[in-house]
């Protein structure tokens, strides 16, 4: 049976250099090579001549053919086998120089062809270690006070001698950042408050080109609940989201909170029909070179929900796209590998609609808190739907008092309470010569004005953070 051969050398491009590699430890080739195919290879060091590995010799010997074509390098070179079985002490003769290397294929006339995945020289740092050190941006967890860390979750790949280090910084209620310390300093049994914190990674590889140091993620969770997130403007809490199996065309909505002035609440519902969810659509079966496919359904992808595997194994997000757009997924899968996908289509986002208010009541265990209720009826062509979520949002109101007349000076000092929470700093009196302070948790303002002046103050204002206590939705058909 005739056979096809092919011959690959590297280039300027892509050839090794190993100046940054005190000691070499050995070849490492991954290869496939099916029934009816073989591989050879013969490698050249700078200002050398191409050379095989002799295991019996212990030693390189050139090659008889320096002018290489497929067959001799087929004749002369090392199996893939020989290459990695090749000693640390055999690596010596090419330490501080750029290799090359020449790879043969040969295959039948099946159709089989060999794949080679990579030829890496493998190497130590011997007496020093590679590290990187980098800082990531700070991660405000509350402008306006410190708050609990709950957990911090890292997510890294290590192999072999590669190693991530985290370590943290948090800032206090003054502003002021601590020393970096390994993050799992601040996850004792007491939580530690912060208002903001900042991480650094420490990457260190002893194995260089075959062992890796890689941080993929960091999560903060942290505990909002107890203090007044929001230090002015609009806030929401949206519910989850649930799919009732049945349409939804009206709702109640219950919202208790404490009783803050200057502050309003709005309710808003959004209804929709499910999206579709596809499993183990198949796109085809690899053969080591990069195609493009199209989705069997492209209306309304979603970008969430996708993913790609490689004989049931799922690939990482770096190593594929996917276009929602177009529905086109471009992957390289190897030889006999089924390529299949899990996703999303006919998705809608949310449509936010407006609830009606509908009334109000104190809570009659504990005066400072109300209960507001919230109405929604499908009429028309209002939107309806078994996938169904709640939006409240809390609002801050602002604005400006102007010479407000507080009362008439008599010498000693008279506080007076203001309409509204004031904006520290935002704050004039007169007459200008008067002495005041303000008490922001209670909103007093006292002042010390001669006797018979009269007292005016201008001010701008805006309500404290509003919280809520519990939320109740009922749908309904």
């Amino acid at each position: 049976m005739a056979t096809k051969q092919a011959l690959m050398t590297t280039t300027a491009a892509n050839r090794v250099t190993t100046s940054d590699i005190p000691t070499l430890t050995g070849f490492e080739v991954k290869e496939t090579c099916p029934d009816g195919t073989a591989t050879r290879y013969v490698v050249k060091k700078s200002g050398g001549n191409w050379q095989k590995y002799d295991a019996g010799a212990k030693a390189w010997a050139d090659v008889a053919t320096q002018s290489l074509t497929a067959a001799s390098v087929m004749t002369e070179g090392n199996t893939a086998a020989e290459l990695n079985a090749v000693p640390k002490d055999g690596m010596t003769p090419f330490t501080g120089k750029t290799i090359d290397v020449a790879a043969a294929m040969e295959s039948d006339d099946d159709g089989n062809l060999p794949t080679i995945d990579h030829v890496t020289v493998k190497g130590e740092s011997g007496t020093f270690s590679l590290t990187e050190t980098k800082d990531y941006p700070a991660i405000t967890l509350n402008s306006n006070q410190a708050v609990d860390i709950l957990d911090i979750l890292v997510t890294k790949k290590e192999t072999g001698s590669g190693t991530v280090t985290v370590y943290a910084s948090i800032q206090n209620d003054n502003g002021d950042w601590g020393e970096y310390q390994e993050y799992t300093t601040y996850l004792g049994e007491n939580a530690t408050k912060a208002k903001a914190i900042k991480f650094r990674a420490t990457f260190n590889v002893v194995n260089v080109g075959t062992d890796f140091a890689t941080l993929t993620s960091i999560e903060v969770r942290s505990r909002t609940d107890n203090v007044a997130v929001f230090t002015e403007g609009t806030s929401a809490c949206i519910t989850k989201t649930y799919d009732f199996g049945n349409v939804m065309a009206r709702a109640h909505l219950v919202v208790k909170h404490h009783t803050v002035p200057d502050t309003k609440i709005t309710a808003q519902i959004a209804l929709r029909n499910p999206p579709k969810t596809v499993k183990d659509e198949m796109l085809g079966t690899g053969d080591g070179v990069q195609h493009t496919v199209k989705l069997a359904n492209l209306a309304k992808l979603a970008s969430h929900g996708f993913h790609l595997y490689f004989d049931g194994t799922e690939q990482e997000r770096d190593t594929y796209s996917y276009s929602p757009t177009d529905g086109q997924v471009t992957y390289t899968a190897g030889a006999g590998q089924t390529v299949t996908v899990d996703y999303i289509y006919d998705w809608e986002p949310e449509k936010w609609v407006d609830m009606t208010y509908d009334n109000s009541y104190p809570d009659r265990k504990d005066d400072t808190l109300i209960s507001e209720q919230f109405d929604y009826e499908a009429k028309g062509d209002s939107p309806t739907g078994s996938v169904g979520t709640v939006r409240v949002t809390m609002i801050q109101l602002e604005g400006k008092e102007t010479d407000v007349t507080l009362g008439t000076g008599t010498g000693k000092a008279v506080s007076y309470k203001l309409a509204h929470h004031a904006r520290v700093g935002k704050i004039q009196v007169s007459p200008a010569d008067a002495k005041w302070r303000y008490k922001e948790n209670t909103d007093y303002l006292t002042v010390t004005a001669a006797e018979g002046a009269e007292v005016k103050v201008t001010y701008e204002w805006v309500a404290r953070p509003l919280a809520l206590d519990t939320l109740i939705c009922v749908f309904d058909e």
